[in-house]
């Protein structure tokens, strides 16, 4: 997933392989992928998205991937405060969708992307990964060398802000 901060910061701030047909059934993946992911650490070959990242902290903003059974992948910002809940209000479009298929190993893949701001970032429609994951922790690495780290987001009301 190449760098899907550069699209979505900005948004905020403003206001691979080949395809497979089917999914892999030895994915080291497959019972564990599901669910909301929080990005802690972001791409550590993007320095502007580390600083994008930092900002986003300090207002209470984070960066979100959601695999769902189904297959469709949602990326996205989620808020942890009122004051990032309330700047989200004002951007139009806080997250896009796509589809997912776990490949062989610890291999995902990201494609069906139709929203033209995500296909620049993903310089094209889909882009490839390898995903470990320990337990609640999730480590991407994509097929330049770029790391991402994210940690399972155990409950709904960590989507919501807090209340003050």
């Amino acid at each position: 997933m190449i760098r899907p901060l550069a699209l979505l910061v900005p948004l905020a701030l403003a206001a691979g392989a080949p395809a497979q047909d089917k999914p892999d059934p030895k994915s080291n993946n497959k019972d564990v992928i599901v669910g909301k992911w929080k990005v802690t650490v972001p791409p550590d070959k993007d320095p502007q998205g580390k600083r994008d990242f930092e900002e986003m902290a300090k207002i209470g903003l984070y960066m979100y991937i959601e695999f769902k059974a189904d297959g469709v992948v949602a990326i996205g910002l989620g808020a942890e405060t009122k004051q990032g809940a309330d700047l989200l209000k004002t951007v139009p479009k806080t997250s896009f969708e796509a589809k997912h298929r776990l490949l062989a190993g610890d291999a995902v893949e990201v494609y069906d992307v139709k929203d033209e701001e995500a296909k620049k970032v993903f310089k094209g429609d889909k882009a490839k990964s390898d995903i470990v994951i320990k337990k609640d922790e999730m480590t991407m690495t994509d097929p330049d060398g770029t790391v991402t780290k994210l940690a399972r987001l155990k409950d709904a009301k960590k989507d919501q802000p807090e209340k003050k």
